[in-house]
């Protein structure tokens, strides 16, 4: 831990002078991301938090729309985002910081009706899926007619379409979909996972301005708190137990 440490602290002194402080955007993703709620403010949002106190470089997440917050961070130097699905198209426009979990994707539709189980199944479906989010071009991708993808704004307003009959079923990471189904209320017996059709990586990214140091000590940060037990701690205490190749 000395070691690490000491590397944190060496590492500090390359920052260039007069460098602005970092800014860290999100929109509100349960359990990872969590508006309005300070004590309780997401899993990851806590350990990026941590991960920038030990890196020297403090910040506090800022909440927005995702799709707002997508387009802060890819338009203005020194601001973070999490969580980023790494995705080929994302690959050259940001630079990505430190990995944070691997996410997967699935169909989600109402009890009683066919669970979504085949692909051919679920492109005859109307489906929503957060703006912003690589939920769309993942569809596309998988031959899906562009007339039956129905982006929303919020994973609040996939539910509410589905549970209004506007789709037949949402789209997008299980662990977000499912936790906002809970903190919201609904009765869980309401919804049926069905398959899932892809899975990503999530990132803490920046669209530029970050310079190599600074991501080294990020990275050396997230290490320590994965020997520690920090990473497993927190994952716990927001309920989920991950896969441990999800982490690495």
């Amino acid at each position: 831990m000395g070691l690490v440490l000491g590397l944190l602290s060496g590492a500090a002194t390359a920052q260039p002078a007069g460098a602005a402080p970092l800014r860290v955007v999100s929109g509100d993703l349960p359990p990872f991301t969590i508006e309005g709620q300070p004590q309780r403010p997401g899993l990851l949002v806590e350990l990026v938090e941590e991960a920038l106190r030990r890196a020297e470089r403090p910040a506090r997440v800022e909440f927005f729309p995702w799709a707002r917050a997508i387009q802060t961070a890819s338009q203005q130097p020194r601001v973070l985002i999490l969580p980023l699905t790494r995705t080929p198209e994302r690959e050259a426009q940001y630079q990505w910081l430190i990995k944070l979990y691997v996410q997967h994707f699935v169909f989600i539709n109402r009890a009683g009706q066919p669970a979504v189980q085949s692909l051919e199944q679920a492109r005859g479906l109307r489906i929503a899926v957060l703006r912003g989010s690589p939920n769309p071009g993942q569809l596309l991708r998988h031959g899906f007619e562009e007339s039956r993808i129905h982006p929303a704004s919020s994973v609040e307003d996939m539910l509410r379409a589905l549970e209004r009959g506007h789709v037949d079923a949402i789209y997008g990471g299980d662990v977000i979909n499912l936790d906002k189904v809970r903190s919201s209320g609904r009765d869980l017996a309401r919804f049926q996972v069905g398959m899932e059709l892809d899975a990503g990586e999530i990132w803490l990214a920046a669209g530029s301005g970050i310079e190599p140091a600074e991501r080294q000590r990020l990275q050396q940060a997230q290490q320590s708190m994965l020997r520690d037990g920090t990473v497993e701690r927190l994952f716990r205490a927001y309920g989920l137990r991950p896969r441990e190749q999800d982490l690495r």
